[in-house]
């Protein structure tokens, strides 16, 4: 059973990206068929990203009063109910009210099973999980491409990942004996934290730290994300077809690096591999200062992808390790809150740059960035081993 409710799990990741690149997909005929103006499409997307947040924070509170696996049905269900909502809008406004729904299904599952897989598997899982959110992503688009050639067929295709939530929402109830097993075992634990005041004022405070080089991490992975293209097609002057391919090799190397990762994790420490990342990022970020021919920096995007991989899933699986498993839930919670506002925020910031300076100064924004992911990285390092010490 413990295998199956792994399977699941797995499945469930696959889940969490469906709707993270269907609004994108699918928001030119949304539009059209309702007749909005195109900037609605962020304020729908800010929506999603605020109750996420939301979500996020109060899960370590739902997950202390009815415990994870009862949190993971019902965050489904939120989500197949959004999306199901979302399927029938004929209106923004309920288009806003599904995009609630979805936001707080999304993060509070999310929070969730990060927290129970970084308790209770391995390290190469927990890369895996996250690989497959990329396919999620990937299939999400793919779903709405297939039924969007039919007259409101964004609507057919909400309707089916809905239907899919649905099931695996059934499905996790079914295996709800086994999340209770799980939950009592931990429960069990003793935890050893609060030795004594010196130790937990550290301890918090180096948790404070790691919540913001989520924020940070996440801030990289978004405005890349984003802004790929418009770098390649307004500076570089590469063709938008050839630039659409920078995007899609920065998501590649995301989706690749964390299979990759999922197997170093088994020789190398999760520090080494964080440290070895942000090196892959720097010299990522690196090609595209330099004048090379175009499909060098479509390499230059993918090794940022391969750059980023591994340093989320790595840095969430730490977070029990680090912090105690009796207050993980609470540190992996905010660490969620905080990677959806970086997520929010960095991207948002460097439109207005751009409309100050130019979208040249990507490469220039992402260092800024990266450097201060790898000073929080490191002062992060610096006060766990204090910890380690007993100072």
């Amino acid at each position: 059973m413990a295998i199956l409710l792994l399977a699941f799990i797995y499945i469930s990741f696959i889940s969490l990206g469906l709707p993270d690149s269907m609004l994108g997909a699918a928001w030119p005929v949304i539009r059209s068929d309702l007749n909005l103006p195109v900037y609605t499409a962020g304020i729908i997307s800010l929506t999603i990203t605020c109750s996420t947040v939301i979500s996020s924070m109060l899960n370590p509170f739902i997950v202390k009063k009815i415990g994870t696996g009862k949190i993971v049905v019902i965050s489904t269900l939120f989500s197949s109910v959004g999306l199901f909502t979302f399927s029938h809008a004929p209106s923004f406004a309920l288009l806003c009210l599904s995009a609630v729904l979805i936001g707080l299904g999304g993060g509070s599952i999310d929070a969730a099973l990060n927290n129970f897989v970084a308790l209770h598997y391995q390290a190469k899982h927990m890369n895996w999980l996250h690989s497959l959110w990329g396919v999620g992503t990937t299939l999400g688009s793919y779903i709405i491409s297939i039924f969007i050639v039919y007259p409101e067929g964004w609507r057919k295709g909400y309707l089916v990942v809905s239907a899919f939530q649905l099931l695996l929402a059934t499905l996790f109830f079914i295996l709800l004996p086994v999340w209770n097993i799980y939950e009592k075992d931990n429960n069990n634990k003793s935890s050893n934290i609060r030795k004594n005041e010196r130790k937990k004022s550290l301890l918090f405070a180096s948790a404070a730290i790691s919540i913001i080089t989520f924020f940070f991490y996440c801030a990289i992975e978004t405005t890349t994300g984003l802004w790929a293209s418009s770098f390649l097609v307004n500076y570089k002057h590469i063709s938008p077809s050839i630039a659409a391919k920078g995007t899609s090799s920065f998501f590649f190397g995301i989706t690749i690096g964390r299979i990759l990762s999922g197997f170093v994790s088994m020789k190398l420490s999760g520090k080494k591999i964080i440290r070895l990342s942000l090196a892959l990022l720097f010299t990522g970020i690196f090609v595209l200062l330099t004048d090379v021919p175009q499909m060098i920096y479509l390499f230059g995007f993918a090794l940022i992808g391969f750059g980023c991989a591994p340093i989320f899933p790595t840095m969430m699986h730490e977070t029990p390790k680090r912090f105690g498993e009796d207050i993980s839930h609470i540190v992996i919670s905010m660490q969620m809150a905080a990677g959806y506002l970086g997520s929010a925020l960095a991207p948002l910031l460097f439109g207005v740059v751009i409309s100050i300076i130019g979208v040249y100064v990507l490469p220039l924004y992402l260092l800024i960035l990266l450097f201060i992911l790898t000073l929080f990285t490191e002062l992060l390092n610096y006060r766990l081993n204090k910890k380690a010490e007993g100072l």
